[in-house]
C-alpha cells in the first residue's frame, strides 16, 4: 500500500481542521436561530444555515481555484457546515449543462430516498433498541 505524500497529508489536516469548524459553527449558528425564532419559524435555524452555506459554496467554486484551500473550504468546511451546498451545487452545474432530466432525477432521488431511509432508519433503531413506534 503506498504512503500518502506530504501534500495530501496536508491537505487532508486541512480539511480535517475546516471541517470541525464548519459543523461547530453550523450547530452554534442553527441553535441561536432557533431559540430566537423557532416558535414563529419551526426548523428556521437548519433552513438559514443551509441557504447560507448554498450562498458561501456558490461565492467559493467562483472564487477559489482548484487545489488545497477549495478542498478545505467547499469539502471541508462547507461540507461540515451543510452538505445541502453541495447538493445544490451538483444540482445547479446539472442545469448549466442543460442536463435537465438528471438533475430531475438527482433531486427527486435525494429527497424521496433521503425521507425513506430515515423512516427505514427509525424503524430499524427501533427494532434494535426494543422499542415499539
Amino acid at each position: 500500500m503506498p504512503t500518502p505524500t506530504t501534500a495530501v497529508v496536508r491537505q487532508l489536516v486541512w480539511v480535517f481542521i475546516a471541517g470541525g469548524t464548519g459543523a461547530t459553527l453550523r450547530v452554534l449558528l442553527a441553535a441561536a436561530l432557533d431559540a430566537r425564532w423557532s416558535e414563529r419559524l419551526p426548523f428556521v435555524g437548519t433552513l438559514a444555515v443551509n441557504m447560507l452555506g448554498c450562498l458561501a459554496i456558490g461565492v467559493a467554486a467562483a472564487m477559489i481555484p482548484a487545489g488545497t484551500a477549495r478542498t478545505a473550504v467547499v469539502g471541508g468546511f462547507l461540507g461540515r457546515f451543510t452538505t445541502y451546498s453541495a447538493f445544490a451545487l451538483l444540482s445547479y452545474e446539472l442545469l448549466r449543462d442543460a442536463r435537465y432530466a438528471v438533475v430531475g432525477i438527482q433531486i427527486a432521488t435525494h429527497v424521496v430516498i433521503g425521507v425513506l431511509c430515515v423512516w427505514g432508519g427509525l424503524a430499524l433503531g427501533r427494532v434494535l433498541s426494543g422499542t415499539t413506534p
